[in-house]
């Protein structure tokens, strides 16, 4: 009856331990996400033929983003689908789903350049909403300002229980490069 006892005594501390480790890990991975320095460096630009109507093409753009880990660990950048708004001086404007498809590591101390896709909100004229954004941006870079943006959505944490889903929601500012 003892020997049961302390069984699962020590089953139930080990399992404990290992659930706080992970999420001790995975809490650690964001403070350090929160340090990184986030930078857009390029957006590429793919066409793709429209089923609805053929004469204009879908767009899906391919930012570039260099990661900058002043960390003394390395920091995961996981799987994500999050829905995107510009934040401007006229309030917010919806960009569409931004997606990170496969995991990125930056090591400690340095620079990695991440490429997310962001498939833009296509409902009626895509043109005037890309128009206004570009203008939006290239108006901020001029001046050297930064851009700044509203995040929510889901990120996909790998754990030992696999992978879970993370709500977040946070504003986050981009320097604009000139």
């Amino acid at each position: 009856m003892v020997r049961k006892s302390f069984q699962f005594l020590w089953i139930t501390a080990f399992v404990s331990f290992t659930i706080s480790h992970c999420i001790s890990d995975t809490k650690k991975n964001l403070d350090s996400l929160k340090a990184c320095k986030f930078d857009l460096v390029d957006v590429r630009v793919e066409l793709k033929p429209n089923p609805s109507f053929p004469l204009i093409p879908l767009l899906d753009l391919y930012p570039q983003i260099s990661v900058i880990n002043p960390n003394p660990t390395k920091v995961s950048i996981y799987e994500f689908d999050l829905d995107i708004e510009l934040v401007t001086k006229n309030g917010k404007e919806y960009i569409g789903k931004l997606q990170n498809q496969s995991p990125v590591e930056v090591e400690p101390n340095s620079e990695t350049l991440v490429v997310l896709k962001l498939v833009p909100e296509q409902k009626g004229s895509i043109l005037p909403k890309l128009l206004s954004l570009a203008n939006h941006l290239g108006e901020a870079a001029k001046k050297g300002e930064s851009a700044e943006f509203e995040i929510y959505g889901t990120v996909q944490v790998d754990s030992v229980f696999g992978k879970l889903p993370l709500p977040v929601r946070e504003v986050s500012r981009i320097k604009l490069k000139k």
